[in-house]
């Protein structure tokens, strides 16, 4: 959930909340004022009654019209007393409030209980006109307080959604850094310095980091080969006793790993270096079938049934990476089969899949893909060979997904 959108659901509960209990207490507190301001009026009538009956000694004729009505009977309460109260229209066709004040007055020699009623309806309509007028005036106002936050949030949050657009395209070891926009908020402006001063010191170590690995790797090549050329050499020598010439295998079998491992090291610097960047469109089925025979061999040594449902597939990538790639698949597919076992390679317009037969349980997909994960491999791998993969995948824009599946792996290129 982006930020905005929690404000906005978290704002908009609390802007109900507060003018719905507004609205309920704005109700009640403008029916109280109203009724007060209607009893006023019926004590006003009241005095006129009493000043009538102080005058003329009898009570006025009762009146009874649509909006007021006076009444008057014999009670047998001898003091004076009056109170309010709201009472129904005594007309069942009328469904009108009537507020109605009681009070007593000694006429002659006896005692009146005195009635004046006054409608509510026009109390009524009113109130109700200003409630609605009060609640339309609510809710336009927070359809507009709504609209224009959104839209200042909008433009408040620009800066933030240009700075990680700028964030996102860049790319360690391409030197282009990203030129961050000044903003009229200080906080963002503070992002942004402290994202320049970040991006630099990454791109300083890791052109530092790039070049050791490149050295360390091209310098490693040369005494290397020249420790194997002595000890290829010193196997060939019949003067060697046979422990002797044990222990010289075992270190050149070693020396022969290491140099391996140098040059996939190498490898994966030059691809995450983007050195591959020349790209054609090639159709990937012709280029399985050039490649499968380079393995025949191998595979009729290890006695491996091969099947396979090519389609006409292009691709855009390196071919060098994509034949790196495929050397890759094959290997890993050869490696993992059991002696007798079977390799199937399908491709479709839109994917790769090679298929073989487990000769142990499912791989740790979460480790597949890792450096120097072996996985169930023997001593001798590096494990560097899917991490090249995924690397390749990678800087080709293209994607590969693992699976295993009735007592198979599967790996799935996805162009």
């Amino acid at each position: 959930m982006k930020l905005f959108t929690r404000y906005f659901r978290i704002n908009l509960l609390a802007t109900l909340l507060i003018f719905l209990l507004a609205s309920i207490a704005f109700y009640f507190l403008l029916w109280w004022v109203m009724i007060r301001q209607v009893d006023e009026d019926l004590k006003i009538e009241q005095r006129e009654i009493e000043t009538y009956v102080g005058k003329y000694q009898r009570p006025p004729e009762p009146i009874t019209v649509k909006d007021q009505r006076i009444s008057y009977e014999t009670t047998d309460l001898r003091e004076q007393m009056h109170h309010f109260n709201t009472v129904r229209s005594p007309d069942k066709q009328e469904r009108a409030d009537f507020r109605q004040i009681s009070f007593t007055l000694p006429v002659g020699n006896q005692w009146l209980l005195f009635k004046v009623s006054k409608s509510l309806e026009g109390t009524q309509d009113m109130n109700r006109s200003i409630i609605l007028i009060s609640g339309l005036t609510v809710i336009l106002i927070l359809i507009v307080s709504l609209l224009i936050n959104r839209w200042l949030l909008r433009r408040l949050w620009q800066p933030f959604y240009t700075t990680l657009a700028g964030i996102k395209k860049f790319r360690l070891g391409e030197k282009k850094i990203p030129a961050f926009e000044q903003s009229p908020i200080d906080e963002f402006n503070l992002l942004n310095s402290t994202l320049d001063q970040f991006i630099q010191a990454a791109e300083k170590e890791y052109t530092l980091l790039k070049e050791f690995t490149e050295n360390a790797s091209h310098e490693l090549q040369t005494p290397l080969a020249i420790v194997r050329s002595k000890l290829d050499t010193l196997i060939q020598d019949e003067q060697l006793s046979e422990a002797q010439s044990n222990a010289a295998q075992t270190a050149y079998e070693a020396i022969r790993k290491m140099a391996r491992l140098n040059q996939s090291l190498l490898l994966l610097s030059k691809i995450e270096n983007r050195q591959f960047s020349e790209t054609h469109s090639f159709d990937f089925k012709k280029f399985v079938e050039e490649k499968m025979p380079a393995w025949q061999e191998l595979w009729q040594g290890r006695n491996l049934r091969v099947t396979r449902l090519l389609e006409p597939a292009h691709i855009e990538m390196n071919t060098h990476l994509a034949d790196i790639l495929l050397n890759n698949l094959f290997s890993n597919a050869t490696r993992h089969s059991p002696e007798g076992g079977s390799i199937h390679l399908q491709l479709k317009d839109h994917q790769f899949v090679i298929s073989n037969t487990a000769s142990g349980g499912s791989l740790d997909p979460g480790k597949l893909f890792k450096r120097f994960s072996k996985g169930g491999q023997s001593t001798d791998q590096h494990g560097l060979g899917l991490s090249i993969v995924q690397q390749i995948v990678e800087v080709s824009g293209k994607r590969i997904s693992y699976h295993f599946d009735k007592g198979q792996h599967i790996f799935t290129l996805h162009f």
